[in-house]
């Protein structure tokens, strides 16, 4: 059987990453994946998720499986965190496998309640918006997210597109730090266009991963309760891999507003039935650690504290790239954007080039992990930029 298998081609990111690590010259750079590093390269564990880690060693007395929906002081701490005590009746929350599994969830229920639903995404995005729609057959609406002249982000092209979307159709918003261009509109703008998609009848899809990294948290918490509110019906996706480095275990959650608490109720009991198909049952520790650390006032301020840190390292290297490229075009996107990501103005014989010969590494589309560089290696990147793309 076996016989009859092509071979796909592999996530170009990680590609990026086996390429990096198969290179042994000192001082390579990688800017691929997008995982938070510190000014010396690591991607430590925060302090607040080690000490949580800590705590629930000492009392956890039990594997036994979580409920379908998932640890119920997560959901209660993160629907906390997102509402306070202003939790609309019409929400519900479901545990999920990251914010990758949350998206795949949002979007098997949205399809199991509109067969013919088509995601309209604007690119470029994320390369899995459209590699689990693909999976899942639904049609996709792609428009132009940037402006062409410009390069920043466009209201026009998003209203236009909500304009071509019909009823019971899925638009997918990125949350504050859009991936892969760092470029978001301002919040008026974003609310301005849930507005419009509810007015359409079009579900809002909001992939939210990157909060507290570009903004202020409550900034951003405050625009994402924003979007939930004013929608009639929209998903919510929040991931815990970026705000809590909890990378590697795979936790997220999965809000869905309904028109009335019924609606949402029936949404709740599908994604709980597609979840135990998928993976029978979520997974404990991610949830327990950041229900711990948000239940906790001291470790939910080292929390913020540690998420300021991050972002205040990523803002301060904007400024220190922008203070020794003496403005070059070509890295204008990145001290004109937020957050993790930037999108340089390359191509594939670009960063082929970059790789082969300064040993840096990032995707052929030019998008590039700035938490990837340093104070010292900025330098090294500005200077192989300099070289390789004419001001």
């Amino acid at each position: 059987m076996f016989e009859n298998l092509s071979s796909p081609q592999l996530d170009e990111l990680y590609q990026t990453a086996m390429a990096f690590r198969a290179d042994s010259r000192e001082g390579k750079i990688d800017l691929g994946v997008g995982v938070y590093r510190d000014e010396n390269g690591a991607s430590p564990v925060m302090r607040c998720v080690r000490e949580a880690e800590e705590r629930l060693a000492q009392i956890n007395d039990s594997k036994a499986y979580l409920p379908l929906a998932g640890e119920p002081g997560f959901l209660g701490a993160m629907t906390d965190l997102l509402f306070g005590k202003a939790q609309p009746s019409q929400v519900v929350a479901v545990q999920c496998v990251g914010g990758t599994g949350g998206i795949r969830l949002a979007l098997e229920v949205a399809q199991a309640a509109n067969p013919s639903v088509t995601a309209h995404i604007g690119l470029p995005s994320w390369p899995n918006h459209q590699g689990i729609c693909d999976r899942l057959g639904i049609s996709i609406a792609p428009y132009n997210y940037l402006n062409s002249d410009q390069g920043d982000a466009s209201l026009t092209n998003a209203h236009a597109a909500i304009d071509g979307a019909k009823a019971g159709d899925v638009f997918i918003f990125h949350g504050p730090c859009h991936n892969p261009t760092g470029m978001d509109l301002p919040s008026d703008q974003v609310l301005e266009l849930i507005d419009h998609a509810a007015e359409k009848g079009v579900i809002a899809l909001i992939d939210a991963a990157y909060y507290g990294l570009g903004n202020d948290l409550d900034d951003d918490l405050n625009l994402l309760r924003a979007m939930v509110d004013r929608s009639r019906e929209c998903f919510l996706i929040m991931s815990g891999s970026k705000a809590f480095g909890l990378y590697r275990d795979r936790i997220g959650i999965l809000f869905a507003k309904g028109a009335d608490a019924d609606a949402a109720a029936r949404v709740q009991a599908n994604a709980q039935v597609l979840a135990r198909v998928n993976y029978s049952a979520p997974a404990a520790h991610g949830a327990q650690v950041i229900g711990t650390i948000l239940t906790d006032d001291v470790l939910r301020q080292y929390w913020r504290e540690e998420l300021d840190t991050m972002r205040t390292r990523l803002s301060q290297l904007r400024a220190h790239i922008k203070s020794i490229s003496d403005e070059h075009a070509a890295l204008h996107a990145i001290w004109n954007t937020k957050g993790v990501f930037a999108m340089l103005p390359m191509d594939q014989s670009m960063t082929d080039k970059l790789a082969r010969d300064y040993a840096i590494y990032m995707p052929s589309t030019g998008r590039i992990n700035l938490a990837g560089l340093s104070t010292s290696t900025a330098y090294t990147f500005v200077s192989a930029v300099n070289d390789l793309v004419p001001n």
